[in-house]
């Protein structure tokens, strides 16, 4: 399969809150990884694809609030391709140009940091939302 990765993306844990409550959903999501294209959220109850939904976050160590309208793009069922985390991969629809920018610094950063202590937990590039 050819790769159709475009953006680095690093796995890393973030606290994502919808921008909506609902009693039926989470009160946030937990990211597996993150790209400036889009994120990864695991759960076990995703929305269906092409369902846009409002996503709030902050990157470590940074107080801004970064705001998206979000696509999920598709989604992985419970102990489907084990050892994967169920959930959807979501692309950013709407985010302002110095959020993508944030997002992008911190993911380079990250990779940065790892290539200097000899890991290697990034995933490298990503398909929107993978």
């Amino acid at each position: 399969m050819p790769e159709r990765r475009r953006n680095l993306r690093a796995v890393v844990r973030l606290e994502v809150k919808p921008g909506s409550k609902s009693i039926k959903r989470p009160p946030f999501y937990v990211t597996y990884n993150v790209s400036s294209s889009g994120l990864y959220l695991i759960t076990t109850d995703p929305f269906p694809e092409k369902t846009q939904i409002k996503l709030n976050f902050q990157l470590p160590g940074d107080s801004h609030n970064i705001s998206v309208i979000a696509e999920v793009v598709w989604c992985r069922e419970k102990d489907e391709r084990p050892p994967y985390y169920p959930g959807m991969g979501v692309i950013f629809k709407e985010i302002k140009g110095e959020d993508r920018e944030r997002i992008d610094r911190f993911v380079k950063g990250l990779i940065a940091g790892e290539k200097k202590a000899g890991k290697q937990t990034t995933t490298g590039i990503d398909t929107p939302g993978g």
